[in-house]
């Protein structure tokens, strides 16, 4: 049975047991996302529900008329756009190395675990992302740019040069740092942030279930969720069943991304839901506050809605009224994205008091849809 149809199976016998539950493979390469014409070595990948192919070593995915998201280290997403590919070299979590052929490809680092590491080689380049942050690979002409973080770059005519956040390379005879405005974004960098954004969807719902299981309290001992794959100071990816996806579960605190969504882990994601929460005083999204929420600056300016947006909450609160109320995945799905388009926050009653999610509506936005 492969991977993605077992989280599934189970998902339908249990849901708590497996929301929030770490069940992806230990390598770097899971395709977790796609739309249009993407390509595994040639073959057209059917995108099925609960299933994930993976990019194993020496295979090539092209995105022709398509868009793909795979999954790297936890918390490290590599995103390819149309008339892209890229080669897995090496998908060991503690030595991923890839190399992207032609076209474009983001990769967004949220965290870089001990022991982890993520290399790409890019048309004659090594490029080394030692740092979170927002990573950008550009062919025709062959450019690497830094949104966030910091990396190292090094060819065979040159010395290594670290390259900081706003600052470009374009490759040729000799490597020269430049600036370039963080802010001139395309369609391809807003479709990233929405993929960020439902990943961030996902994680809220499967940090409560996780930490409803135990990973807080009598689970959490202040050094790992046992049971999640959170051992010795490590995040994960977590399968979410409601949203047929996976997501970033943090070990501890709230992860930030380079988009401005937070990614909560089971115990931080307690302060959602505790009754001193900005959102359930009616704050809102629209604020930000000290402590788990913080605030983050993207690109110059503070995020939208503070750590997650209106939307986020509002869908993430009515899936868990739902799944207070024993509804299946797609009622819960349909009930979160109506409470969404309505503005309905925790403070508006599509929160886990009023069991949101009971209404009808279009089904939850696992995908990205190109504008």
């Amino acid at each position: 049975m492969a991977l993605g149809t077992a989280a599934v199976a189970l998902a339908a016998f249990s849901p708590a047991l497996v929301l929030g539950q770490s069940v992806i493979s230990a390598h770097s390469g899971t395709i977790h996302y796609t739309e249009g014409q993407v390509l595994l070595d040639g073959n057209a990948i059917q995108s099925k529900f609960g299933e994930f192919p993976e990019v194993k070593p020496g295979q090539v995915l092209a995105a022709q008329d398509g868009r793909a998201e795979v999954l790297l280290t936890p918390g490290v997403f590599l995103r390819l756009a149309e008339n892209s590919s890229f080669t897995m070299v090496t998908n060991q979590l503690s030595n991923t190395r890839l190399e992207i052929k032609s076209g474009t490809a983001m990769i967004e680092v949220g965290e870089l675990l001990q022991d982890n590491a993520i290399a790409v080689a890019f048309h004659g380049a090594d490029v080394s992302l030692g740092k979170r942050g927002l990573y950008r690979f550009d062919s025709d002409p062959n450019r690497f740019r830094v949104y966030e973080g910091e990396a190292s770059i090094v060819t065979a005519s040159s010395d290594p040069m670290v390259v900081r956040k706003g600052h470009e390379i374009v490759l040729g005879n000799k490597l020269e740092a430049q600036t370039f405005d963080t802010k001139n974004t395309d369609d391809f960098y807003r479709w990233s942030a929405r993929r960020d954004e439902y990943v961030a969807q996902a994680n809220i719902s499967a940090a409560k279930s996780a930490r409803d299981s135990g990973y807080s309290g009598m689970g959490y001992n202040g050094t790992g969720y046992n049971g999640t794959g959170m051992t010795a100071g490590l995040g994960s990816w977590a399968f979410n069943p409601w949203f047929g996806m996976f997501t970033y579960l943090p070990f501890d605190g709230t992860y930030f991304s380079p988009f401005g969504y937070g990614f909560y882990s089971p115990y931080a994601v307690g302060g959602l839901y505790g009754p001193y929460s900005p959102y359930l005083l009616g704050g809102g999204g629209g604020g930000t506050s000290a402590g788990i929420f913080g605030s983050h600056p993207i690109n110059g300016s503070r995020a939208a809605a503070g750590p997650t947006t209106n939307t986020t909450l509002a869908r993430a609160s009515a899936f868990s009224g739902a799944m207070s109320n024993g509804a299946s995945p797609a009622s819960a799905s349909s009930g979160a994205s109506a409470a969404a388009r309505s503005g309905g926050g925790f403070a508006s009653g599509g929160g886990i008091s009023s069991g949101g999610g009971a209404s009808s509506g279009a089904s939850h936005a696992s995908g990205g849809g190109r504008k």
